[in-house]
């Protein structure tokens, strides 16, 4: 029997789904409703779905709020890979140079601002987080369980 489209009849093979979506505030909405719509697929857990939702909703925030645009077509590169009962995220944008987990320094006057929690609630969900950049892409990648 072959095994299905989604991974989850054979546990040697493992979900990953990919899309591209662009840099303006109305693709927050698509990008959720697509987490969303795969983490239902998966059947990952409620708590673990709704870090994901989150963590990539300020991580896009991020690219819409301090990525410079550096063309017309700057664009978002999402990748979800199921692993065990979460989620692998990576989260790649066109934007100028932003490493999202670099808050050292900024963290007092943006705990002190209105803003500025969005990456301590990614640092809290996350197990794991990690940044570079390769000249084109932003790389950001996160596990959450």
């Amino acid at each position: 029997m072959l095994p299905a489209s989604d991974g989850l009849a054979d546990p040697s093979v493992v979900p990953i789904e990919t899309r591209t979506f662009g840099v303006n505030p109305a693709d927050a909405r698509n990008i959720d409703d697509w987490a969303a719509s795969v983490g239902g697929r998966w059947k990952i857990g409620a708590r673990a779905l709704f870090a994901t939702r989150l963590c990539i909703a300020e991580l896009f925030n991020n690219v819409i709020e301090h990525g410079t645009a550096r063309k017309d077509d700057d664009h978002v590169v999402l990748t979800l890979k199921r692993q065990g009962a979460g989620i692998v995220v990576e989260f790649m944008d066109t934007r100028g140079q932003f490493d999202p987990t670099n808050i050292t320094g900024r963290s007092e006057r943006l705990t002190k601002s209105v803003g500025g929690h969005g990456m301590l609630l990614v640092r809290a969900y996350s197990r794991e987080l990690a940044y570079h950049y390769d000249g084109q892409y932003n790389h950001t990648t996160l596990k959450i369980s």
